[in-house]
């Protein structure tokens, strides 16, 4: 009887730490849930390059933004332009956003990719690269940029 004691009490706990150990697998990578990106934010760039004279893309300052994050989707657009990027956000790296978007600019069409990393859901820096072609020439330029929650 005392041996048959022990033995479930060894299983039990070897039955919770294998719960606990499933538990552990299950959390996203960054030890908790995705953050919540929606909401007002200033976005201020911080370093540009712009190879298109005529362009006047990415001029240094700063730039009010709208994010809505809804499940894995996201949408982050200027206010001013109202053009839209569209992306995902990866479960496994919730803090790494990836979007892109293309619009019809200066008898052109620009695209643009924009890579972001959140420090939490206030704060962020990213980064974008981008590329004008009116089907006969094309320029483009990148540039770098601070995002800050302003409500």
């Amino acid at each position: 009887p005392c041996n048959e004691r022990q033995s479930r009490k060894t299983n039990v706990r070897n039955h919770i730490l294998i719960i606990l150990l499933l538990g552990l697998l299950l959390v996203p990578a960054g030890g908790a849930a995705a953050q919540d990106y929606s909401g007002q934010w200033l976005g201020t760039i911080t370093a540009s390059l712009n190879r298109c004279e005529n362009l006047g893309k990415a001029e240094p300052g700063d730039y009010k933004l709208t994010i809505v994050h809804k499940d894995g989707e996201i949408l982050l657009m200027e206010n001013v332009e109202q053009v839209p990027f569209r992306g995902v956000v990866n479960p496994r790296r919730p803090r790494n956003v990836h979007v892109q978007g293309a619009y019809n600019d200066d008898g052109g069409y620009v695209t643009q990719v924009i890579e972001i990393v959140f420090a939490s859901a206030a704060e962020g820096e990213g980064q974008s690269v981008w590329n004008w072609s009116d089907g006969y020439h094309s320029c483009g330029g990148r540039f770098e940029f601070k995002l800050e929650k302003i409500r």
